[in-house]
């Protein structure tokens, strides 16, 4: 895990901020809140989960929102998202953005996290892929294939639901579980016939490989993100009020992002080493945009991890809503 400190050009200055302390979550997903006195956000430091897909630092650098930090912001960089569902739950981060699948994974194991906000993207870019001269033409050919798939990744749950579609499940397929890179690797070498996996990865494989998509998210799965904190640092004063910021700040820099789309996929290609053709293409279809964390979201990401409970591929059954704390979806 790379560790990069972002400190803030105000030195100690204090942001004085009325916060709330957050209790026992109630029915509505909202906590129970206590008054607490000014925080002193100089002394916080915010442990935020990072992804080369997701790419939170790159954009808020490219768009200027580290600038004047009240306080500290430390990135690591994670793989994917189930690893930054278990650091959240262990404590290691304080926050981290995901797909809609990692979350799930994440409720069915119990881990100690709260979901706090929500975005929206097109899910064009989570996609299955195949190469450019494979005979498979639709999802219905995978049937005894190999297919590379990150476990518990939103490209997990295109693949599932993809294959429900078409009348197979995963037992009609050969799920190989690998990172994003060696996925992408092993569908380079030929040595799996198909590769699930969601944008950059996507855009790079059809540019690098002339990869064929046979079916994307939009067309089976929902396109939610979702930011993820640890229950600690959600009860925590201090990292409340800085994570209320920090989603404020991010919100600002898709807003950005979305409209200097060329500035902006020039930057994340020269931050990040892929090419600018791949950069573009991932950012004119993948943008994710915060939205409120509403009833209708909630159950949609029920209904996936209820297909992940009827495919055996999670224990028991999750009750997403239990791990949801609406405090922050303003």
């Amino acid at each position: 895990m790379k560790l990069r400190s972002t400190r803030s050009r105000l030195g100690l200055a204090v942001l004085a901020v009325s916060t709330l302390v957050l209790a026992a979550c109630g029915d509505d997903g909202k906590t129970e809140a206590a008054p607490s006195g000014p925080v002193d956000l100089s002394t916080v430091t915010l442990k935020v989960g990072d992804q080369k897909a997701i790419s939170i630092e790159v954009l808020l650098k490219a768009s200027g929102q580290l600038d004047n930090l009240p306080y500290k912001v430390e990135f690591s960089t994670f793989t994917a998202g189930p690893p930054l569902i278990e650091a959240a739950s262990a404590n290691g981060i304080d926050l981290a953005q995901t797909g809609n699948t990692p979350v799930i994974f994440g409720a069915a194991s119990n881990a100690d996290i709260k979901i706090i906000g929500a975005l929206e993207a097109t899910g064009k870019g989570d996609a299955v892929l195949v190469s450019k001269d494979s005979p498979i033409k639709s999802v219905a050919d995978l049937k005894g294939k190999k297919v590379a798939v990150t476990k518990g990744s939103s490209a997990n749950a295109n693949l599932l639901l993809q294959l429900k579609k078409a009348r197979l499940s995963l037992g009609d397929i050969e799920p190989i579980y690998l990172a994003p890179a060696d996925g992408y690797a092993s569908f380079r070498s030929g040595d799996v016939d198909a590769l699930s996996i969601w944008d950059p990865y996507t855009a790079i494989a059809e540019q690098e490989v002339g990869a064929r998509s046979i079916a994307s998210a939009e067309t089976a799965a929902n396109g939610y993100n979702f930011w993820a904190a640890s229950a600690k640092a959600v009860g925590d004063a201090g990292k409340a009020a800085a994570i209320k910021d920090f989603l404020t700040r991010y919100a600002a820099a898709t807003k950005w992002s979305s409209e200097n789309l060329d500035v902006w996929s020039a930057k994340y290609a020269e931050l990040t080493a892929i090419s600018p053709d791949a950069s573009k293409v991932t950012w004119t279809r993948s943008i994710k945009y915060p939205t409120a964390l509403t009833d209708k979201i909630v159950a949609s990401e029920q209904e996936i991890a209820d297909a992940f409970t009827d495919a055996k591929a999670i224990p028991g059954k999750v009750d997403f809503a239990k791990f949801v704390d609406k405090n922050f979806s303003d």
